[in-house]
Parts: structure tokens; sequence; C-alpha cells
């Protein structure tokens, strides 16, 4: 084996090596999602000759941008999948489109807060915090917070400068929780297939209706106050 080749094959990483690279960012990252993003033919690791994937710099930079576009843009994998095509015929780097499709949405990294952490970061009371707890908006005495809780309690806090304190969001949290409930009913029948595709599929279709059903009720929201004029 040649000095190149070898140089090669050591920069390949086996699939734990690209979990364990991406963990921080993607805590939750799966040997099945992975698997999934190989069968909707957005990355293609090579094989040894035992069969073992082997990933390349490359395929962790598209998986990097699948997972970024997925969390921070709500993007489903037809349009990554396009935007990767475009990429591939104009034989640009992946990077690029990733800084280009992050520059368009925030990217955050992932949050673990303590409930202290939480208050500060949201710059609110614990008082607040507890208040949230109690009306539903966050799980009591959580080990950690994450983004969403963040997300949540800065929301809420926002509101409150407005006289709409947690008790008066009720529906709202209600109305989250029904939503929930309706896409997982929908995705109930393919999560009794257990394989990585199944699993893709059901990652990629949550996102999707997410975001439909977000952009739904700005809209309606919009128009009903438009109407009250």
């Amino acid at each position: 084996m040649s000095a190149a080749h070898k140089h090669r094959a050591s920069a390949l990483l086996s699939i734990g090596q690209v979990r364990a690279q991406l963990r921080e960012e993607f805590p939750d990252l799966t040997h099945s999602k992975l698997h999934f993003l190989e069968a909707e033919g957005l990355i293609e690791p090579v094989r040894t000759a035992s069969g073992y994937r082997k990933y390349s710099a490359a395929d962790v930079d598209r998986i990097l941008l699948v997972l970024r576009a997925q969390r921070d843009l709500f993007w489903p994998l037809k349009v990554i999948k396009e935007h990767l095509d475009e990429l591939d015929r104009d034989g640009s780097p992946v990077r690029s489109l990733s800084v280009r499709a992050l520059s368009e949405g925030e990217r955050r990294p992932a949050v673990r807060l303590s409930r202290r952490e939480l208050a500060r970061e949201a710059r609110v009371s614990a008082a607040f915090v507890t208040e949230m707890e109690e009306y539903g908006f966050l799980v009591k005495d959580a080990p950690v917070y994450d983004q969403q809780d963040l997300d949540a309690v800065t929301a809420c806090r926002d509101l409150a400068e407005h006289g709409l304190q947690p008790r008066h969001l009720s529906l709202v949290r209600s109305s989250a929780q029904r939503q929930a409930h309706l896409i997982q009913s929908v995705l109930t029948p393919s999560s009794h297939r257990d394989d990585s595709v199944a699993e893709g599929e059901a990652e990629d279709a949550r996102a999707s209706m997410s975001a439909s059903l977000t952009s739904l009720h700005t809209a309606l929201l919009t128009s009903a106050l438009n109407r009250s004029h």
C-alpha cells in the first residue's frame, strides 16, 4: 500500500467516530439516522472489504449540513437534497453551502442548562421559572433544560412584559400539545417499522409538518389580527 493510500485510509472515520465527532452539537445522532441519510442518497460512505462504512471529511460536512438545515431552518430532506445536488453539479464544496444556509437562519449549539442557568440566560427570576412549571410550560424539577426550554421562557418573559403572564397562556400550551399529538398520530403507522429508513422518514416528516403548522399558525394569527382592526 502506498503512503498516499495509507494516508487516505487513515483519514476515513468509522460510524462510531463520526458520532463521537458530532456528539457535542448533535448528542442524539444515531447509527440509524446515518444509515437513513445514506439510503436517501445524501451521503455515500465507502465500504471496506469487510463491508464496514467509512466516512470522509466531505461526508461529515454533508452530514452537518443536513442536520443543521433540519434543526435550524426546518428544511425537509427533499429541499436539502436539491441544494446538495446543485453543489455537486457546480463542483462547489459543501462547506460553502453550510455557511450560506446557516446565515439565513440562526445556528445554535446544543444547550444544556441548570435551573439557575436557565433563569440567568432568560433574564427572569427563579419565581418566574417556578410559575412556568406550575402551568406546564416546563417539566418540573428537570435535571437539565434545553434550547426549547430557553426559547419558551424567553417568549413568556416577553409576553409578560405586555401583561400576559404564564397563567394566561394555557390555551397556547394546550394548542401546541394537540398539534404534537396530531403529528404523532400521522407518524404512528410508520413507527411500527423497525428500520433506519422508517426512523429517518418519520424524523423528516415530523420536522416538515412542524414547520408547516408553525407557518399556518402565524398566517391565521396575522389574518385574525388584521380583521380585528
